[in-house]
């Protein structure tokens, strides 16, 4: 007998498939794609959903949903209804398929599968509710804190500064916190990050839309924080013509203090740079170390820009190596030869690539050739500006342009002059280094994590390099990439971390795209965490990203029962089957409920199949950093309505979850939600929780 067929039988959701209908070109004809992301799952006892949504087309159609495959024997409980649950008593692979008949229609079937996991009293990936990006971890004095840029609506705009904080690593909360200072950064900030020394805490933060690093104060990890620098101004910036350091590339710092007390920054983006800071943190201490190497950088994002190296004298040429500013960017350009510097040959023609990446290695262009100087012309750059690492041109296996005479269409400033790609100083090491820097130190050897991929897309990674030296040189070990999306696409987009050492474990904290994953820009994340590991020679474990995540680090109190866990529930509107009601019901930071769109009053209502008795209230809205006015009632028959909360009249404070305490006697409670503080935001409930 499988030792889990004595549990008491559990009910879980599967992922969700709705129904739409599209006109052919000659007649009308059904199609019914799946609607949500790959990625819900159940951890048991807890419940998932199938949950389909009809168009006004299939509105009358006949639904079945029966069991295709898993481990065990599964009980749906209502096969004909769009929404139903069902009851397994075992872990594994779940597939099921939806049939939708309809007079005068070819019959749909699809199919949706869902990942069942054993008992735990984790909660699983994501760990937070709402949209999280950038975290930054930090345990003291017995709790866990988690600093984090926020996003407050579609479009995806940065919000308010907040803290969240738990005791045991899986129930959290979520205050606002005072800093910045909105009237001088508008509350848009991105990854902060804070560390102790000594009795206070310093946070770092990135002005959104400013490309400036600045550092506050406080006596408490929640604040009240204060600008450190008495001049109000931040601790590094950049702009125009200012040399090497753009305005883009002083973001994600990280303060990393070492074993002899001695602090350092590490920040960038594209670029990847480290300083020592002075002893009070308010300064750089010294020079700014480029990790990457050095570069030639045009004057601006104008196009076209070019290069050219002078060999000396007529050279036979049979390969040229280009190692461009961004790894993840494609680029369009072409290389000529010259013999008198007047009169160009074409070496190689990638003026019209929008889709090849230059990748670790740069783009290797092989021909033949003899000439004196050497030329690459850029004319698209995928919205960023031209530069190089590295201009490496062979004769056969000899490098021949290492420190020749250089010119180029335009230089930035001091730091990116153009000699600076003929001096073979790129190494193997951080070459394809975007964001997110994270310094950590483990038996002596340093190790910089990193991000590098698009943000957008699958391809960003956390990778990491290592060294015996703060400032390196760094080298990249084998298998440097150590998470990135997993084949199934449970995990997609994950990066820009920060480490937890606790216990004498690691444990990696990161974003990646919030489920579903739908189309789009792809800029909401969501924060997870799992266990980091090292090698015996010191390298880095590749990640298993998990969707259970890493479960309790510290005893907690037990937990009252959720009542409405698993509970039916109607509302005014939805906006897809990706966000059903009964996904506020799930105890999945995954999943959701969302209004159709952004008119009020919106409502949801939980039927708790009885009439039961509670004392509190939890309600997790989808943007937790945001304050909405709301109103509970509670009813024994559907009919007669008492008022539980009404916060209706003014907005709260915001915080996660609202705890509304008040002894009742119900099967039915609804909640109903009159504005948010956006307005542009409709309703939206990660959880509705009653106990």
């Amino acid at each position: 007998m499988n030792k889990y067929s004595s549990l008491k039988r559990v009910v879980f959701v599967g992922m969700a498939v709705w129904l739409q209908q599209c006109l052919a070109a000659e007649e009308p004809r059904p199609q019914v794609p799946v609607s949500i992301g790959r990625g819900y799952y159940a951890i048991l006892p807890n419940k998932l959903l199938l949950a389909s949504q009809l168009q006004p087309e299939w509105k009358d159609a006949k639904l079945e949903w029966t069991q295709q495959s898993g481990p065990g024997v599964v009980k749906i409980e209502r096969p004909s209804a769009a929404i139903t649950w069902a009851t397994a008593d075992q872990p594994g692979k779940y597939v099921f398929q939806l049939k939708a008949a309809v007079a005068g229609r070819d019959p749909f079937t699809d199919t949706t599968e869902v990942n069942v996991y054993p008992p735990g009293s984790y909660r699983g990936n994501p760990i937070l509710p709402g949209m999280f990006p950038d975290p930054h971890v930090m345990f003291d004095e017995g709790r866990f804190y988690i600093y984090a840029t926020s996003m407050e609506n579609d479009a995806g705009s940065y919000g308010r500064a907040s803290v969240w904080m738990s005791d045991d690593f899986v129930n959290w909360k979520m205050e606002l916190t005072n800093y910045p200072e909105y009237g001088k950064f508008g509350g848009d900030i991105w990854a902060p990050d804070i560390i102790r020394k000594g009795n206070r805490y310093f946070q770092f933060i990135t002005r959104s839309g400013g490309y400036d690093t600045w550092v506050a104060v406080a006596d408490s990890p929640t604040g009240p924080w204060k600008n450190l620098r008495e001049d109000n101004t931040p601790i590094v910036s950049g702009g125009g013509n200012a040399g090497r350091i753009v305005a883009a590339y002083n973001m994600d710092a990280q303060p990393f203090i070492d074993d002899d007390g001695q602090a350092y920054m590490y920040w960038g983006w594209s670029e990847s740079m480290a300083a020592k800071l002075a002893p009070d943190l308010k300064n750089i201490d010294g020079d700014v170390h480029f990790l990457k190497g050095t570069k030639w950088l045009p004057s601006g994002g104008a196009l076209p820009q070019w290069l050219s190296v002078d060999l000396g004298k007529s050279t036979p040429i049979s390969r040229i190596v280009s190692s461009p500013e961004f790894r993840h960017v494609a680029y369009g350009y072409m290389l000529e030869v010259s013999r008198d510097g007047r009169n160009w040959d074409l070496f190689a023609d990638r003026s019209a690539n929008r889709t090849e990446l230059p990748g670790d290695d740069g783009y290797v262009d092989d021909g033949r050739a003899t000439g004196r100087y050497v030329r690459i012309s850029f004319n698209h750059c995928g919205g960023n500006w031209a530069g190089l690492y590295d201009f490496a041109v062979y004769a056969g296996d000899k490098l021949v342009s290492l420190h020749k005479p250089v010119t180029a269409s335009s230089v930035r400033g001091k730091g990116s002059e153009p000699e600076n790609a003929v001096d073979n100083s790129t190494g193997p090491a951080l070459a394809d280094f975007v964001e997110g820097s994270y310094m950590i130190k483990q038996n002596g050897k340093y190790y910089l994590l990193y991000s590098s991929g698009v943000l957008h897309d699958g391809t960003y990674s956390v990778r990491y390099a290592m060294a015996d030296h703060p400032f390196g040189p760094f080298i990249t070990p084998p298998n440097h990439i150590i998470l990135k999306m997993n084949e199934e696409q449970t995990t997609r987009g994950p990066g820009h971390n920060s480490v937890l050492k606790f216990g004498g474990d690691h444990y990696i904290v990161y974003h990646q795209h919030n489920q579903p994953h739908e189309g789009g820009a792809q800029v909401f994340r969501q924060t997870c965490a799992d266990l980091l590991e090292f090698n015996p020679d010191g390298t880095i474990k590749p990640v298993t990203p998990t969707q259970t995540g890493v479960g309790p680090l510290q005893p907690a109190p037990p937990q009252p029962t959720d009542l409405a866990r698993g509970s039916y529930a109607i509302a005014t509107s939805v906006k897809s089957g990706y966000y059903v009601p009964e996904y506020a019901f799930d105890n999945n930071n995954a999943s959701l409920w969302r209004a159709a769109d952004n008119s009020y009053p919106q409502s949801l209502t939980v039927d708790l199949g009885a009439v039961r008795d509670f004392s509190e209230i939890q309600t997790t809205f989808e943007y937790p950093t945001l304050s909405y006015k709301y109103q509970i009632d509670v009813s024994e028959d559907g009919s007669t309505w008492k008022t539980h909360t009404d916060k209706h009249a003014e907005f709260p404070v915001a915080v996660s979850p609202h705890r509304d305490a008040g002894k009742a006697r119900a099967r039915f409670v609804r909640i109903t939600i009159t504005a948010c503080q956006r307005p542009e935001n409709g309703a939206g409930l990660y959880s509705f929780q009653i106990f």
